[in-house]
């Protein structure tokens, strides 16, 4: 019990303290026992007291206890401190000679250097060995001063040095098992701070992050609370208003017409359903200060894979819708401020060319006038279309069969001096059907046009109609340059180009397929494309004919141009 009591002593008190504040401190408890030692024996046994071999011991104990306060034990090496705890052994058995023959067991006082030794971890042989040999030699030296021989008298004083090393192997386990749990803990707690300094780090760089970016971001939890959000959503949020008690819904949302935004669609709110979407756009505010927010939103998965929160993101894209609308204003009155002198130049050139004996190159001249007259009619009036958003489809009765053999023929010339061959594969010959027959005949012209400047010499372009159920498909394949997906699920946005077009320096405008997808549109049909780099692209459109029987789909006969397959979608290949 005194082994664990002083093991407990040493571990709650000694560690943190200098050096010499330890060694006094682990001498304190000897000299207080002492010190009681002396006082029970002055009241008690005042015989006893007045032995030299007494006196001697309490003031070799004083002498121990000066040296370990007034050595500075800092500036010496660890081992050196033991020295004490050794010399303690000596007062002891000075004391306990002095007091043979009372009922006092002054010998067990060597347990406290025994601890200490033992407690020390230092040169644990060496401790051990003295935790043995010290008590040994404290009770057989008095024997040998004494001159005794009897063998039975060293034999009985064993059992103390015995005793004393039994407790010292026990507190130097203690003391082992003491020093690798604290070096457990420290080392645990070591790692504990470097990942709480590196949490505060992470922690500190996204706060810094979400107030840099102009986005508002906003995270949200398996209630819908708030979590964490930035100063930009915080502002957002007051731009959008907030009515206490009524949790996520915002009072000033408001869609792209002007119309409130029902709770129900708000951005939030679907965030806190779950939903996950990008680029929803919401008009926040209302009169001068309402901005214009593309909205994302993502869940965020829980350990059972059970949404856990969201995330969100606002960022304003007022400037860009501006100028967006402002483009399209240019863009219209650009166009028809220049159709109006087109228009002029068109008659006056069919004046020109109906003028009698004109020289023939003075006539293959005034041709090229009218063909690149006529192309920039063209181009103008794409911009128009692009500009107004909308088609103008006015359907009627019309042959399908018979506008794809013409748009073929029209196209064949720059087919032939593009080097790439062009087939009609429609196998019908009749495919009567409702449509507008001036908006089909530019829907493909479009995509014959861009099929043919999109594949390479010695390609072939294949353009085909057919029956099918409700409706009419048409399908225009290449054997071009191809495209990727990315770049094909960009194709119908106006003005865009696929890098592989640029860097080919194919001439157009990025105009020609969102027009297609317009006319197709306007007809209540749908606009499809599939393409792979390197290998072509095939465009298909269905046209639905609400008079039309159920038929088979496309011809068996067609034919299809290698690495092409049915129902792909669009690629970036624009005018």
């Amino acid at each position: 019990m005194a082994a664990r009591g002083w093991a407990w002593f040493v571990h709650v008190f000694v560690h943190g303290l200098s050096r010499r504040q330890q060694v006094v401190l682990s001498q304190v408890p000897l000299a207080a026992a002492i010190a009681l030692v002396a006082v029970v024996v002055a009241v008690w046994r005042p015989d006893v007291a007045a032995e030299p071999l007494f006196v001697w011991g309490l003031l070799g104990q004083a002498i121990l206890l000066a040296l370990a306060w007034a050595v500075p034990w800092g500036s010496l090496p660890p081992g050196a401190a033991l020295a004490v705890p050794l010399l303690d052994f000596v007062p002891i058995g000075l004391v306990r000679v002095a007091g043979l023959g009372t009922e006092m067991q002054l010998g067990a006082l060597a347990v406290v250097p025994v601890v200490w030794l033992a407690w020390s971890g230092l040169r644990p042989g060496f401790c051990m060995a003295a935790a043995f040999l010290g008590p040994l030699l404290m009770v057989w030296l008095p024997l040998a001063v004494a001159g005794s021989a009897d063998a039975g008298a060293y034999a009985q004083v064993l059992v103390l040095p015995a005793m004393m090393l039994a407790a010292g192997a026990v507190v130097h386990l203690l003391a082992a098992a003491t020093r690798d749990q604290r070096r457990s803990l420290e080392d645990a707690r070591a790692q504990l701070q470097e990942a709480l300094e590196a949490k505060a780090r992470e922690k500190r760089l996204l706060d810094t992050v979400l107030e840099t970016i102009p986005v508002g971001v906003q995270a949200l939890d398996a209630s819908g609370a708030t979590a964490v959000a930035n100063r930009q959503q915080y502002l957002n949020k007051a731009l959008a208003g907030r009515v206490p008690g009524v949790g996520q819904d915002w009072p000033r949302v408001f869609d792209m017409s002007g119309a409130p935004l029902p709770p129900d669609r708000q951005p939030v709110v679907r965030a806190v359903r779950g939903e996950a979407f990008s680029d929803f756009l919401v008009r926040l505010g209302e009169g001068p200060t309402q901005r214009v927010f593309s909205t994302s939103a993502r869940p965020v998965q829980g350990p059972d894979g059970r949404p856990d929160g969201a995330v969100l993101a606002f960022s304003d894209v007022t400037s860009l819708m501006e100028a967006l609308a402002a483009k399209d204003v240019f863009l219209a009155n650009v166009s028809h401020e220049l159709r109006n002198p087109l228009t002029s130049m068109t008659g006056y050139l069919d004046l020109l060319g109906e003028i009698p004996g004109m020289p023939s190159r003075a006539g293959h001249a005034l041709e090229v006038v009218r063909r690149n007259t006529r192309r920039l009619e063209r181009l103008v009036g794409d911009l128009l279309a692009a500009a107004s958003g909308a088609i103008d489809v006015r359907p009627e009765p019309a042959d399908v069969a018979e506008l794809v053999r013409l748009a073929v023929e029209a196209a064949a010339p720059a087919a032939r001096s593009a080097g790439v061959g062009l087939k009609d594969g429609t196998v019908c010959a009749q495919l009567p059907a409702v449509v507008d027959p001036v908006r089909i005949a530019q829907l493909l012209d479009n995509l014959l046009s861009n099929a043919i400047k999109y594949t390479r010499p010695g390609g072939r372009v294949v353009v085909r109609a057919s029956r099918a159920a409700g409706g009419i498909v048409c399908e225009v394949c290449d054997t071009g340059i191809g495209m990727s997906a990315e770049e094909a699920a960009a194709v119908f946005t106006r003005f865009y180009r696929a890098p592989g077009a640029r860097a080919a320096r194919v001439p157009g405008l990025g105009l020609g397929l969102p027009i297609a997808r317009s006319i197709v549109e306007g007809h209540g049909g749908r606009i499809e494309c599939s393409s792979r780099p390197g290998a072509g692209t095939t465009f298909t459109v269905f046209l639905p004919d609400p008079a039309a029987e159920p038929g088979e789909g496309p011809g068996r006969g067609a034919e299809t141009p290698a690495g092409h397959g049915q129902q792909q979608h669009l690629g970036p290949q624009q005018r």
